[in-house]
């Protein structure tokens, strides 16, 4: 099949006419975050499925939308695939992009192409920061740039296209040769641009990874900023690179370097700081060393202006030519880029509430999911004592609301004591009652109690990882309130993904809570009456649970396996967290309910082990990977991988000694060769050149052994 572009007509009745032109498109790197980006942006196949354009490339796998896959590594089938593209862009391997534009180059073609290097924003990481010039120009050019929490960018003014000279390079040489070929091309056949895009993110993170993985799972850490995090960072969302990449293809600038990135003025304290609180816990800390070179980058770009009116301030917006995502930049838009890390990685959340009555073991069951999946476990008492603590406007809330409650609730014990303290005469000699109000606990009313909730569930956590929800709500009241909104419609980002409900009969319950001792709640009185409160309201609560297909669950022993395997009910669950093999997790418990394997008493409270999952690890750079494990146990995994372990080490160190004693083999002859009618000589040129000290020793040698050669050749040798 030809490569050639070629336009064709397609006409159905009762319809205009459409011309279809399709493209042959080549892009490096197919299964990286660019080159998906490109091909996600280039392929029309969903709206032209009759000659959609045709897309080929380099990578591991054939993304969606895109034809054929070619071995890059072949010079004469890339380029033969090259001379037959009409639109060339590579972005990665910069020795086939050289290859690939020489030979476009010097090509004999008729058709028109394009050839787009997406540069390295570190040819520019050299370069000192340009100094504000005090005219007009300059203030235009840096408008939206100042704010307060940058002072340091006063003094500076953005780098434009046209500063390209001015640019320093001490590394990069042979990119920056490139450029400076790509945009002086002059055959008329050949369009030829650089693009020099900022930090890419967004769909999945490349650069960004380590920290979004570190924020997402590790509840403790703290994100490194390195020195004093003041570096600007030019940044663009790589949908918005693809973008631009396609208004350069189709628009045919006459500016050949372009530069792309977003409108945001990013330094590495910033984005660094949005990630830990926007994804982790918000903490961070400086580094001496950095991890990631793209970090420490100085240097301010302007926004390319290419594809924007005389004036970007007034017309631009007015009729915008490249169609932004995240024209605003990263901060502004963290939240849609943690739901793409999170679609793109394909991880998944463990939403869970766990439904039952007094001393049904929700607790004890609660504790064990929460350790197994690591998601938090999420009880009112713990939440109260946290928000207690805080200085923040819902921890003043629940402060005073508990203040007001127990005054009233202490005024009305009073009012009750002084009442019965007259009826009763006290006898002679015996000492009058006092009142004693610190018995009294204050519970909070819903309105707080819905408040605390959401709270909770909207932190980082418990987006990122998902939850247990231990015995709330308790009435379909509580759970409209929780979970629904003003137009009665479900909270997407708090909604529960599944109910298991303890179903056990009153009689088996008020055994269980007769196990418990030393506390006032599990006295059958107290029992009784919240069983009552719990069966009055349970049957239009479980109505609702039916949405999620709730699992009931009547076998104490087998509570945990059964949660479990509804969990995973339609597939394994994905999460971003590192594997353990082993995990001791020491529980305590007297809950507010109790478990199946409590003691009598409270003071030998005994301490499980329970074994932790063998979570899926999703650690691929490129998007769109996901984990194909499925949940096991600890005993099975570990022997499982063991004996796996055995076995690839002894096939590993048994391929190692045959490709030894192979390449051993081989080598003989050449490595006798070389003792033979190498070595001597060029010992004998290494010996003269410590003696005279030349002054360029590489040309003595060549001179050298070049004469040695002669006199050999001359000899007969």
């Amino acid at each position: 099949m030809s490569l050639q572009t070629r336009s064709m007509e397609r006409t159905s009745a009762g319809e205009k006419q459409q011309t279809w032109q399709q493209y042959r498109i080549f892009i490096e790197e197919m299964n990286s975050l660019i080159g998906s980006a490109l091909v996600e942006e280039f392929r029309n196949d969903n709206e032209n499925d009759f000659n959609p354009n045709i897309i080929v490339g380099n990578g591991e796998s054939l993304p969606r939308g895109a034809t054929k896959l070619i071995n890059a590594e072949d010079s004469s089938q890339l380029g033969q695939v090259l001379l037959d593209c009409d639109i060339v862009i590579f972005h990665q391997n910069y020795c086939r992009a050289e290859y690939a534009y020489k030979l476009l180059k010097h090509g004999q073609y008729q058709q028109t192409k394009t050839f787009i290097l997406i540069s390295n924003p570190m040819t520019w990481s050299t370069t000192p920061l340009k100094d504000r010039k005090n005219d007009e120009t300059a203030m235009r050019q840096s408008m939206g740039g100042d704010t307060e929490d940058q002072p340091f960018l006063k003094k500076h003014e953005k780098f434009i296209e046209n500063d390209l000279p001015i640019r320093k390079i001490h590394f990069l040489e042979r990119l920056k040769h490139l450029e400076q070929q790509i945009i002086v091309c002059d055959k008329p056949q050949l369009h030829a641009y650089v693009i020099t895009p900022g930090l890419v993110y967004g769909n999945g993170e490349d650069i960004l990874y380590d920290l979004f993985k570190t924020a997402w799972m590790t509840p403790d850490a703290e994100l490194p900023i390195y020195g004093d995090g003041n570096n600007i960072i030019p940044m663009i969302h790589v949908n918005d690179l693809a973008n631009i990449v396609n208004k350069t293809v189709t628009l045919t600038p006459n500016e050949r370097y372009i530069f792309a990135v977003d409108y945001e003025n990013m330094t590495q304290k910033k984005l660094v700081t949005t990630i830990a609180k926007s994804v982790g816990n918000g903490f961070t800390k400086n580094v001496t060393t950095a991890s990631e070179k793209m970090l420490t980058l100085n240097v301010w770009l302007r926004p390319t202006q290419v594809f924007e009116s005389d004036d970007q301030y007034i017309d631009a917006k007015k009729n915008p030519i490249i169609l932004w995502q995240c024209k605003e930049g990263f901060a502004k838009n963290i939240i849609k880029i943690r739901e793409q890390f999170k679609l793109y990685r394909g991880l998944d959340t463990v939403k869970l509430i766990v439904h039952g009555g007094t001393a049904s073991g929700k607790s004890y069951l609660c504790k064990q999911l929460a350790s197994f999946y690591r998601i938090p476990h999420i009880q009112i008492k713990p939440l109260i004592q946290e928000l207690l603590e805080q200085q923040s406007e819902l921890g003043e809330l629940v402060r005073t609301t508990l203040t007001q409650v127990k005054e009233q609730l202490v005024a009305e014990a009073l009012a009750i004591f002084e009442a019965e303290k007259k009826k009763k005469k006290v006898p002679k000699g015996q000492p009058e009652p006092v009142f004693d109000p610190s018995g009294i606990q204050p519970r909070l009313p819903d309105s707080v109690l819905i408040q605390i909730y959401r709270w909770r569930l909207d932190q980082n956590d418990a987006q990122n990882l998902g939850y247990v929800l231990d015995g709330f709500p308790k009435t379909l009241e509580q759970y409209e309130k929780l979970f629904l909104n003003e137009e009665g419609q479900l909270l997407e980002s708090i909604k529960p993904k599944g109910v298991i409900y303890l179903e056990y009969p009153d009689d088996q319950l008020k055994e269980k809570a007769k196990l418990v001792i030393d506390n006032p709640r599990y006295q059958e009185e107290q029992v009784v009456k919240r069983l009552a409160n719990f069966r009055k309201n349970n049957e239009q609560l479980l109505q609702q649970y039916e949405q999620y297909d709730i699992k009931r669950i009547s076998d104490q022993e087998r509570a945990l396996e059964q949660s479990k395997d509804y969990i995973t009910r339609n597939g394994p669950i994905l999460v971003l967290q590192d594997v353990k093999e082993e995990e001791v997790v020491q529980m305590e418990e007297q809950q507010e309910d109790c478990t199946p394997s409590h003691q009598v008493s409270s003071l030998q409270q005994e301490k499980v082990s329970a074994v932790q999952q063998s979570q899926v690890q999703q650690s691929q750079v490129g998007p769109k990977k996901k984990g194909d494990q499925l949940n096991k146990s600890i005993n099975e995994s570990r022997l499982s991988k063991d004996n796996k372990k055995l076995t690839d080490e002894q096939k590993q160190d048994l391929i190692r000694q045959q490709e030894r004693e192979l390449l051993d083999q081989r080598s003989q002859p050449l490595r006798q060769y070389l003792a033979d009618n190498v070595v001597p000589f060029l010992t004998e040129g290494l010996i003269n050149i410590c003696e005279k000290h030349p002054e360029n020793p590489l040309q003595f040698l060549a001179d050298f052994l070049e004469q040695k050669g002669n006199e050999l050749q001359a000899l007969g040798q």
